[in-house]
């Protein structure tokens, strides 16, 4: 016994659905992350990169990470945005201690010197230049 073959009429909705999804509005941003000199990085941790659009740097979440090589210090990755013409954003990363993806107050960071950015063309990725520094200290 075959499985009845799919009519065309049937692919259209599929195809429709498929194209809807996708998104025409994306911007990719080229991380190049450097440690400075003084910033310990514990073996297992990573690097997460963070494209952050009107959420408080404290807590935002990143998409995406490379996993920190004992005795490197500058990093690549790349992340994305999507769905919107133009957005305004800002670009972070960080060394991720606890491996949440968050970035929690004691963890070495960095931002885009140019912060805040417009991400004007989704044809080619920004490429943002970020330096990881220690975290900064609590006071009292």
């Amino acid at each position: 016994m075959h499985a009845p073959a799919l009519r065309p009429s049937l692919l259209l909705p599929v195809t429709l659905l498929a194209a809807l999804a996708s998104c025409s509005d994306a911007h990719d941003v080229a991380f190049r992350v450097t440690l400075a000199g003084d910033v310990p990085v514990p073996p297992g941790v990573f690097i997460a990169f963070v494209i952050a659009e009107g959420t408080p740097v404290e807590g935002a979440t990143a998409k995406s990470q490379v996993p920190v090589t004992q005795g490197v210090r500058t990093y690549q990755g790349k992340s994305s945005i999507c769905c919107k013409p133009a957005p305004t954003v800002e670009l972070f990363a960080f060394i991720d201690l606890d491996g949440d993806r968050q970035l929690d107050f004691d963890e070495p960071r960095g931002a885009d010197p140019k912060n805040p950015v417009t991400l004007a063309d989704g044809s080619t990725a920004y490429s943002s230049a970020i330096v990881i520094t220690l975290a900064p200290t609590a006071t009292p």
